[in-house]
Protein backbone atom coordinates (compact mmCIF):
# COMPACT_ATOMS: atom_id res chain seq x y z
CA UNK A 1 0.00 0.00 0.00
CA UNK A 2 2.63 2.54 1.08
CA UNK A 3 0.75 5.83 1.06
CA UNK A 4 2.15 8.97 2.59
CA UNK A 5 0.09 10.41 5.44
CA UNK A 6 -2.30 13.05 4.12
CA UNK A 7 -2.11 16.41 5.99
CA UNK A 8 -5.87 17.07 5.73
CA UNK A 9 -6.64 13.64 7.15
CA UNK A 10 -4.17 14.05 10.00
CA UNK A 11 -5.79 17.37 10.92
CA UNK A 12 -9.46 16.45 10.55
CA UNK A 13 -9.62 12.75 11.48
CA UNK A 14 -7.29 11.97 14.39
CA UNK A 15 -9.63 9.18 15.56
CA UNK A 16 -11.70 6.80 13.39
CA UNK A 17 -14.09 4.02 14.43
CA UNK A 18 -14.15 0.95 12.16
CA UNK A 19 -17.22 -1.30 12.46
CA UNK A 20 -16.99 -4.62 10.58
CA UNK A 21 -17.72 -8.20 11.62
CA UNK A 22 -14.65 -9.51 9.78
CA UNK A 23 -11.53 -9.17 11.96
CA UNK A 24 -9.25 -9.31 8.91
CA UNK A 25 -11.16 -6.46 7.25
CA UNK A 26 -10.96 -4.40 10.45
CA UNK A 27 -7.21 -4.96 10.70
CA UNK A 28 -6.70 -4.12 7.03
CA UNK A 29 -8.73 -0.92 7.41
CA UNK A 30 -6.80 0.02 10.54
CA UNK A 31 -3.53 -0.40 8.61
CA UNK A 32 -4.83 1.69 5.70
CA UNK A 33 -6.06 4.43 8.02
CA UNK A 34 -2.70 4.46 9.81
CA UNK A 35 -0.90 4.86 6.49
CA UNK A 36 -3.11 7.86 5.72
CA UNK A 37 -2.22 9.51 9.02
CA UNK A 38 -5.05 8.55 11.37
CA UNK A 39 -3.52 8.38 14.85
CA UNK A 40 -6.19 6.31 16.63
CA UNK A 41 -8.36 3.56 15.14
CA UNK A 42 -11.08 2.08 17.33
CA UNK A 43 -12.64 -1.21 16.24
CA UNK A 44 -16.00 -2.92 16.76
CA UNK A 45 -17.45 -6.17 15.42
CA UNK A 46 -21.08 -5.14 14.86
CA UNK A 47 -23.43 -2.19 15.05
CA UNK A 48 -24.21 -2.56 18.77
CA UNK A 49 -20.51 -2.71 19.66
CA UNK A 50 -19.89 0.24 17.33
CA UNK A 51 -22.55 2.35 19.06
CA UNK A 52 -21.12 1.41 22.46
CA UNK A 53 -17.59 2.27 21.30
CA UNK A 54 -18.81 5.64 20.05
CA UNK A 55 -20.52 6.34 23.37
CA UNK A 56 -17.40 5.50 25.36
CA UNK A 57 -14.78 7.12 23.15
CA UNK A 58 -12.90 10.22 24.27
CA UNK A 59 -12.32 12.03 22.04
CA UNK A 60 -15.30 11.06 19.91
CA UNK A 61 -14.25 9.57 16.55
CA UNK A 62 -14.25 12.11 13.73
CA UNK A 63 -15.27 9.37 11.26
CA UNK A 64 -17.15 6.08 11.45
CA UNK A 65 -16.33 3.51 8.75
CA UNK A 66 -19.06 0.86 8.75
CA UNK A 67 -19.75 -2.35 6.88
CA UNK A 68 -23.43 -2.75 6.05
CA UNK A 69 -23.89 -6.51 6.19
CA UNK A 70 -23.00 -7.87 9.62
CA UNK A 71 -24.61 -10.46 11.89
CA UNK A 72 -26.22 -9.08 15.01
CA UNK A 73 -26.80 -5.39 14.58
CA UNK A 74 -26.00 -4.51 10.96
CA UNK A 75 -24.84 -1.30 9.34
CA UNK A 76 -28.39 -0.10 8.69
CA UNK A 77 -29.17 -0.39 12.40
CA UNK A 78 -25.92 1.41 13.17
CA UNK A 79 -27.08 4.29 10.95
CA UNK A 80 -30.22 4.54 13.09
CA UNK A 81 -28.08 4.51 16.25
CA UNK A 82 -25.80 7.25 14.87
CA UNK A 83 -28.83 9.39 14.02
CA UNK A 84 -30.32 8.84 17.50
CA UNK A 85 -27.02 10.02 19.02
CA UNK A 86 -26.95 13.03 16.67
CA UNK A 87 -23.52 11.97 15.47
CA UNK A 88 -22.00 14.91 13.61
CA UNK A 89 -18.80 13.31 12.33
CA UNK A 90 -18.14 11.79 8.94
CA UNK A 91 -19.49 8.45 7.78
CA UNK A 92 -18.06 6.01 5.25
CA UNK A 93 -20.20 3.01 4.29
CA UNK A 94 -18.72 -0.24 2.98
CA UNK A 95 -20.31 -3.25 1.35
CA UNK A 96 -19.37 -6.30 -0.64
CA UNK A 97 -23.01 -6.67 -1.69
CA UNK A 98 -24.76 -5.34 -4.77
CA UNK A 99 -24.49 -1.64 -5.51
CA UNK A 100 -28.19 -1.24 -4.65
CA UNK A 101 -27.33 -1.97 -1.00
CA UNK A 102 -24.90 0.96 -0.92
CA UNK A 103 -27.47 3.21 -2.61
CA UNK A 104 -30.16 2.28 -0.06
CA UNK A 105 -27.81 2.88 2.86
CA UNK A 106 -26.68 6.20 1.37
CA UNK A 107 -30.30 7.30 1.08
CA UNK A 108 -30.93 6.33 4.71
CA UNK A 109 -27.83 8.25 5.84
CA UNK A 110 -28.98 11.35 3.94
CA UNK A 111 -32.50 10.97 5.36
CA UNK A 112 -31.01 11.07 8.86
CA UNK A 113 -28.81 14.03 7.88
CA UNK A 114 -25.60 12.11 8.59
CA UNK A 115 -22.42 13.49 7.00
CA UNK A 116 -21.82 10.83 4.36
CA UNK A 117 -18.26 10.96 3.02
CA UNK A 118 -18.58 7.94 0.76
CA UNK A 119 -20.30 4.64 0.02
CA UNK A 120 -17.54 2.30 -1.11
CA UNK A 121 -17.53 -1.20 -2.53
CA UNK A 122 -15.36 -3.95 -1.10
CA UNK A 123 -12.61 -4.81 -1.63
CA UNK A 124 -11.67 -1.33 -0.52
CA UNK A 125 -8.93 0.54 -2.34
CA UNK A 126 -6.61 2.90 -0.46
CA UNK A 127 -7.17 5.73 -2.95
CA UNK A 128 -10.96 5.50 -2.51
CA UNK A 129 -10.58 5.62 1.28
CA UNK A 130 -8.25 8.62 1.01
CA UNK A 131 -10.69 10.47 -1.27
CA UNK A 132 -13.57 9.88 1.15
CA UNK A 133 -11.58 10.99 4.21
CA UNK A 134 -10.35 14.17 2.53
CA UNK A 135 -14.01 15.22 2.12
CA UNK A 136 -14.15 15.70 5.89
CA UNK A 137 -11.57 18.49 5.80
Amino acid sequence: MNAAPHPAIIASAPCVLVVDDDAFQRAMLADMLGELGVATVLQAGDGAAGAAALDGAQPRPAVVVADLCMPGQDGFQLLEALAARRYGGGLILLSGQQEAVLHAASALARFHQLHLLGALAKPLRLDALRTALVRLA
